[in-house]
């Protein structure tokens, strides 16, 4: 399968009100399958229409959808992808999503539920013979992360939040952080030629950016 980074993810801050983060979106495909890695948040959406708009890909041609995590800068975009088959951890819909709060609750609920294809990973499965799928509860206790072995960019990692930029990855390896989520990001970052992180732009990883 091939891979594509569609949109780098970023973070818009106007103080005090308007805090809105969105998530990089990923595109892995092939002859058979058109799969979107955390399609984004409501910030992103007609970038993401765009994007697709000039690869000729409709909503309805989406098979698949990986989430690394039910936040809602990642997952808001799902809601137009009605034929995907969702791959959550299990966890992910265990949460009682309307508690959250009055108008959070609904979101997420809304969100969430409306979903009619769920797969449920634990961590350790491999995807399609191409995404190799890792449990990191680091940042949530549904996070996931993939290594990806793409035709056209070697191997890729997709961090999820558990390494949000290149600034929090260049302190997980010069040592500045010690704790499991840069013990991990350490260990796989011996093993990828690309980091995809969620609110940044992708790094390709040589000697000097493996610590």
């Amino acid at each position: 399968m091939k891979f594509e980074v569609l949109i780098p993810g970023g973070t818009i801050r106007v103080s005090p009100y308007v805090f809105a983060p969105y998530s990089t979106v990923c595109l892995l495909y092939d002859e058979k399958r058109l799969i979107l890695i955390d399609p984004g948040g409501f910030p992103a959406y007609e970038a993401l229409e765009k994007v697709l708009m000039e690869k000729n890909i409709k909503p309805e041609d989406v098979s698949d959808i990986l989430i690394t995590h039910v936040h809602m800068d990642h997952i808001f975009n799902t809601v137009f992808f009605k034929n995907a088959t969702v791959y959550v951890h299990e966890k992910a819909l265990e949460r009682k999503y309307a508690d959250f709060g009055p108008l959070s609750g609904k979101l997420y609920s809304n969100v969430v539920y409306s979903w009619k294809q769920v797969q449920t990973l634990k961590g350790g499965e491999t995807l399609f013979n191409c995404v190799n799928v890792y449990f990191t509860p680091y940042h949530s206790s549904d996070h996931l992360s993939f290594l990806i072995e793409t035709e056209n960019m070697g191997k890729v990692f997709v961090t999820g939040d558990i390494c949000l930029t290149r600034i929090d990855y260049y302190e997980m390896i010069k040592g500045y952080r010690n704790d499991d989520a840069a013990k991990f990001i350490r260990e796989m970052s011996k093993n990828c030629d690309w980091i995809v992180f969620p609110h940044g732009e992708p790094l390709k990883v040589g000697q000097k950016e493996r610590g």
